[in-house]
């Protein structure tokens, strides 16, 4: 068995989505100045780094990501699709096509666009331009893969700042089955593309929609 982590750490320099605010960290206690212990107030948006978006992000009656039940966090038969973009450009129904059969037995998806190498060379274009998972793919997921229960994507959300309508109608055809669970600003760069497990671990802070998580994918 390998257990592979999935997630990037988050730091007061990650790339978040155009109107987000910024991560804040600033130290309340250090040994180094004499106090007995090291202690830190972290401040953040709850769509930073790599999270987890669940249906109450888009439906006030929706589940909040604290509802999950731990079974419903834990994904089989993961499966990598490779889907190749540049920043600002879309993930199509069409470039699904070819991964029907594949998809079908599976609980999650994870799109491997390539998108992650920005998040070091370039972060504005990773942010701001991001990549597009088009609604007309959203749909193609509803109606091939009926197993299916999440989506993860290499990209900082599965909706670019440049088309946000579709980008929020994505998410409203995903989330609009309240088991489903969307995944952005993965680490998926030199990943597996087969996964006998991922748990999705977020940070469960009752009130909010969706939050931060850890990701772990297990090979066997």
């Amino acid at each position: 068995m390998k257990v592979i982590l999935l997630s990037h750490p988050i730091t007061s320099s990650t790339p978040l989505y155009p109107g987000t605010p910024p991560v804040e960290l600033s130290q309340l206690r250090n040994i180094e100045r004499g106090d007995s212990s090291n202690l830190w107030r972290i401040a953040m948006a709850n769509h930073t780094g790599t999270h987890v978006d669940a249906p109450n992000h888009f439906y006030s009656q929706g589940r909040k990501i604290s509802e999950y039940t731990l079974e419903e966090l834990v994904f089989r038969q993961v499966k990598v699709f490779e889907i190749f973009k540049e920043p600002g450009g879309e993930v199509s129904a069409g470039d699904l096509e070819p991964f029907k059969e594949t998809m079908r037995e599976s609980e999650m998806i994870l799109i491997r666009t390539g998108l992650e190498r920005f998040r070091r060379l370039d972060p504005a274009a990773y942010a701001e331009k991001g990549v597009l998972f088009s609604p007309s793919a959203a749909h193609l997921l509803r109606e091939a893969a009926p197993r299916l229960r999440g989506l993860g994507i290499d990209a900082i959300s599965v909706s670019t700042p440049l088309r946000r309508a579709e980008g929020r109608e994505t998410h409203r055809i995903l989330l609009s089955d309240n088991r489903f669970l969307i995944v952005e600003d993965m680490a998926l760069e030199g990943k597996p593309t087969v996964f006998s497990y991922v748990i999705v671990a977020p940070l469960l802070v009752a009130e909010v929609d969706s939050a931060p998580c850890t990701v772990i994918g297990i090979t066997e």
